[in-house]
């Protein structure tokens, strides 16, 4: 554990629902955590509500908001991948860059592609990410549409992430966001890659990632589109239930310079 942090941690996580069609369905509309010290979990809390209540594709039914202390010996520090940002005139292009970018990372052709019709097919967004084999593109996980979650992570240095976000014209904490779960998948052994876009209908830039760059692209899907899906890449010899264990459990904070 780095000196400078404190010497307790909470995981502070919410998941908000809404009830949809005439069975009551549970869509998954927003999730978010952050890893902070005690005299931060209040204003965190609010922060999160305020969020659910606010997302662009309707207000919750039902936000779920967990806390939970973290023993500050368990906790990993990741460093942050490289990030790159290319812009296409559609869809197709940014596609097209995506699977380049895969296949340069060590993912098969068939496997680059089948994790793209794989997100392109969902008939709605899943709550977590599919794991597939980055050589025969099966998937390998058996979690349906539960998917797998990664969580209990953060940036290290608020501050840095806000001047990170500055220095990449963002006012959104999507990315930051986003590069702090792909800096931490990363991180583990015998990842490969990563394919992404959000369920955002406002948010049509995505990412694929390796061991050292995060590249976003836009446009990764068209403008109000409610589907969004994330798919990781790992060598056929990947031990899954650790993995998973490490996606869900193990709490990282990313270096983000």
């Amino acid at each position: 554990m780095d000196k400078g942090l404190s010497s307790v941690l909470f995981s502070v996580r919410m998941r908000a629902t809404m009830k949809i069609g005439n069975n009551g369905e549970e869509l998954h509309l927003s999730g978010c955590e952050r890893l902070v010290t005690e005299n931060q979990v209040l204003e965190v809390v609010q922060n999160l509500l305020k969020r659910a209540e606010e997302h662009t594709r309707g207000r919750a039914d039902m936000v779920n908001i967990q806390i939970e202390k973290i023993d500050k010996s368990n906790v990993r520090i990741v460093p942050a991948l490289t990030v790159q940002s290319r812009e296409f005139p559609n869809v197709s292009q940014a596609h097209a860059d995506a699977i380049a970018f895969l296949i340069e990372t060590g993912v098969s052709e068939t496997a680059a592609r089948k994790g793209l019709e794989a997100i392109e097919q969902l008939k709605t967004s899943m709550r977590g990410a599919m794991i597939y084999d980055a050589a025969s593109g099966n998937r390998l996980d058996r979690l349906d549409m539960r998917g797998v979650r990664l969580s209990h992570m953060d940036c290290k240095d608020k501050n840095a992430c806000l001047e990170f976000l500055k220095r990449n014209n963002m006012k959104s904490t999507k990315l930051s966001e986003a590069l702090v779960l792909a800096s931490k998948a990363a991180s583990v052994e015998n990842y490969v890659a990563e394919l992404c876009w959000s369920d955002d209908p406002n948010y049509t830039t995505g990412y694929v990632a390796s061991k050292k760059f995060y590249r976003r692209l836009s446009p990764m899907k068209h403008l109000e589109s409610p589907i969004g899906g994330r798919v990781f890449f790992f060598k056929p010899n990947v031990d899954i239930k650790a993995t998973i264990d490490f996606f869900e459990k193990e709490p990282a904070l990313v270096d983000i310079k």
